[in-house]
């Protein structure tokens, strides 16, 4: 399982790409969750409908202990970390305060640009020219990326086979 943070279900929404994000966890065949605290932060109708209230493919889940980490975060973040450190599963964080404070929690973690290298990897994104316009409508957004990930998002290399997926 993978539990996704806000923040990413508005990056791939906000450019129009939320179908992508299912596809890349399709590929790595993870399921979605998010914790009830990211449920009431889902604003894009392509997200709500995808809540399995609604017959969708992202699963919400009660995050407990989540409070504890109110004193550095959101509600959401504080709980995307409480739930993938309570069953082991992977967190997508995109704030650097959440990252930091997942690591010192021992959660794995990715985000946004982690989840684009993979759609790159195993083929949801078909070549370098499209990847490259994911990245550019990402920063038209005012999505925050470090120029030394996006060089090594673009140095991104295909998995042999991926295409068969």
């Amino acid at each position: 399982m993978i539990v996704l943070d806000t923040s990413v279900i508005s990056a791939f929404s906000e450019i129009g790409r939320f179908t992508l994000l299912k596809e890349i966890l399709g590929r790595l065949r993870i399921k979605a969750v998010i914790p009830h605290t990211v449920e009431k932060e889902i604003i894009f109708p392509e997200a709500i409908s995808a809540l399995t209230n609604n017959g969708g493919w992202i699963s919400i889940e009660k995050a407990q202990d989540y409070e504890k980490y109110l004193f550095a975060l959101h509600d959401g973040e504080a709980g995307v970390i409480a739930l993938a450190k309570k069953h082991g599963w992977i967190a997508v964080l995109d704030d650097l305060d959440a990252r930091k404070l997942a690591r010192k929690e021992h959660v794995k973690i990715t985000g946004t640009l982690g989840l684009l290298k993979i759609g790159y990897e195993l083929c949801p994104i078909k070549d370098k020219p499209e990847l490259q316009k994911i990245i550019n409508e990402l920063n038209d957004t005012g999505f925050f990326m470090a120029p030394e990930i996006i060089e090594g998002i673009l140095d991104t290399e295909k998995k042999p086979n991926a295409s068969e997926g």
